[in-house]
């Protein structure tokens, strides 16, 4: 059985079985922006030539259900695959056995090293509806849950996307009666890994008056008198 290997970029090197996977694979599948990172790693060179670059999740699952069975793909992703991203639908799609995941560190691992916080009792949710602005996937939790979140957990850690935004995120808190008050500090930490990663730290209030720049990860902090 061929496989298709699931690998995560971003952030660092290629260990050495993600390298074997990647140079034994017949076609290389990634989309613009993850090209531009992908160009940045020492294997591109090796395998340009077998890079297919579409748009779109829609696209990515057609070409492996055509081609999973005749080629040996490797499919780049962002960070962990496993962590709210690609690798379980592509894992749905043709099944576990036809899967291997080789993962990068996840972007919020990433955000608490930025910040310098320990990530150990965080709560970490995701509102990132997916890709398609018109098929939204199901959220556990939707950005209007935050407020009651806020009460019960001192550290949140969320996956955002281009419609949960941190702006969206601190007006959510700011307007609530039951988080306005309250001792918080919020954390944007955009294009994590990027040339342009920039961390931004603030009040909702303070949050809530600018705009940001897609991909981010929001980090909310409950002060230790709340």
């Amino acid at each position: 059985m061929n496989k298709v290997f699931v690998i995560g970029i971003g952030f660092r090197p290629l260990d050495k079985k993600a390298i074997k996977a990647l140079l034994q694979s017949e076609v290389v599948l990634t989309n613009d922006r993850l090209l531009e990172a992908f160009k940045e790693y020492v294997e591109y060179e090796s395998v340009k030539d077998r890079i297919v670059s579409l748009r779109n999740i829609h696209e990515t699952k057609k070409y492996i259900s055509d081609y999973y069975q005749s080629k040996i793909i490797a499919l780049l992703a962002v960070g962990d695959p496993m962590f709210f991203g690609i690798g379980r639908v592509i894992m749905e799609l043709v099944g576990k056995d036809a899967v291997e995941v080789y993962p990068d560190l996840s972007s919020i691992q990433v955000a608490f090293a930025k910040i310098k916080e320990p990530s150990s009792n965080a709560f970490i949710m995701s509102l990132h509806g997916g890709p398609d602005p018109d098929n939204r996937r199901k959220l556990e939790y939707e950005i209007t849950a935050l407020p009651e979140l806020i009460k019960q957990h001192k550290t949140i850690a969320i996956l955002t996307d281009r419609v949960n935004s941190p702006t969206e995120i601190a007006n959510i808190i700011y307007a609530s009666p039951v988080t306005r008050h309250s001792s918080l500090r919020m954390y944007v930490c955009e294009k994590l890994g990027y040339d342009e990663e920039k961390i931004t730290e603030g009040t909702p209030e303070e949050i809530a008056a600018a705009s940001y720049t897609h991909p981010n990860v929001v980090i909310i902090k409950v002060g230790e008198n709340d």
